[in-house]
């Protein structure tokens, strides 16, 4: 017989007695955090800000703030084991229990930034000016009451204020009117023909210089320098590009064709167009050709024309007895007293 612990148990050396097992001395008995251990068993816990998984053994932060527990007046912000509370602009944090929030009286405090009055309100507040002053843009400032703070003075641009009067004036690029309040384009191009070097084009309040096509503008936005479409690869060629002054050329390699749009090469076809010079057989190819001859016939040195084998002059043609050569092929015959053979080449004695 043999002895068996239960689970949580290990036998003892003796074979007889069971100890307990520490189930935490081993990768920490699988828990994510702590291990403790028991009599016959084991069980993990968390730390504070952590809850236990269902597994038992693994351990997820408590998110207070999901929860409700946080006790946050306005924001809650959860964190790894913990949380902390903000406050909506205008409010501050109690500093004693860090959860309660209360309005900030900007105006006590003096970071209001107003020049006269200051008025608190529950998380803000606002300026407001003394008789004779109204508030500037900026919602702080007080300026003197004057023509050019209502409708601008009736300026079309700019409104200048002086003591007992105003004056308009006009931006640049416009020219005030003869009612001394409305402002007129400029037309630059009208008034400096030379401003441009090609183009000229008015716009509202100013001018733009354009070139010619085939060329562009120079960095001082005023002069023009020839374009090389070539070197932009805008030229649209499908093989060579040429630039020219103001413009550009496309070529095409040898053996290829500029179609009618003088942008795109087809490959010429110089057998169907008869001019290969081939004396027999001419064989098409992209960008060029070829010649062959017939059988019988090999090609000269100058690849065009075709000449005459000889083939009697190579191991008698293959002859038995007679080889006969002419224009593009050749017979065997034989000699007296002989029949040619069915292959046409050898001869047997007449029987």
């Amino acid at each position: 017989y043999h002895c068996v612990c239960d689970t949580g148990y290990y036998l003892k050396g003796n074979g007889f007695n069971c100890s307990d097992t520490n189930e935490c001395n081993g990768n920490n008995g699988g828990c994510n955090q702590t291990c403790i251990n028991e009599i016959g068993s084991f069980h993990c816990e968390c730390d504070i800000g952590y809850t236990l998984d269902d597994d038992g053994l693994g351990c997820t932060d408590v998110n207070e703030c999901s929860d409700d527990i946080d006790g946050c007046d306005h924001y809650c912000h959860n964190t790894i084991r913990s949380y902390y509370c903000t406050c909506k602009i205008g409010y501050r944090l109690n500093d004693t229990n860090e959860r309660t929030c209360h309005d900030i009286n900007e105006c006590d405090e003096d970071s209001d930034g107003c020049a006269h009055q200051c008025t608190n309100t529950i998380s803000s507040y606002y300026c407001s000016c003394d008789i004779g002053y109204s508030l500037d843009t900026d919602d702080h400032g007080c300026t003197n009451i004057n023509e050019c703070d209502t409708d601008n003075g009736g300026c079309d641009h700019n409104c200048t204020d002086s003591i007992g009067s105003y004056n308009c004036s006009c931006d640049i690029g416009y020219i005030l009117a003869t009612d001394n309040h409305a402002c007129n384009d400029i037309n630059e191009c009208n008034e400096r023909r030379d401003i441009c070097e090609q183009v000229c084009n008015n716009t509202i309040g100013s001018y733009l210089c354009e070139c010619d096509i085939g060329y562009q503008l120079d960095t001082n936005a005023i002069n023009c320098s020839d374009q090389d479409e070539c070197a932009v690869n805008i030229d649209g060629c499908d093989q060579n590009c040429h630039n020219s002054i103001g413009s550009f050329f496309c070529s095409c390699n040898k053996g290829y064709r500029l179609n009618v749009d003088s942008k795109t090469c087809d490959d010429i076809h110089e057998c169907s167009e008869d001019i290969s010079g081939c004396n027999q057989v001419c064989n098409n190819t992209i960008g060029s050709y070829y010649c062959t001859c017939f059988e019988g016939y090999y090609l000269s040195r100058n690849d065009r024309t075709c000449s005459d084998v000889n083939e009697c002059a190579t191991s008698n043609g293959g002859c038995e007895h007679n080889c006969h050569n002419y224009i593009g092929s050749y017979y065997c015959t034989c000699r007296d007293g002989y029949d040619l053979d069915p292959d046409y080449h050898g001869c047997t004695i007449e029987s």
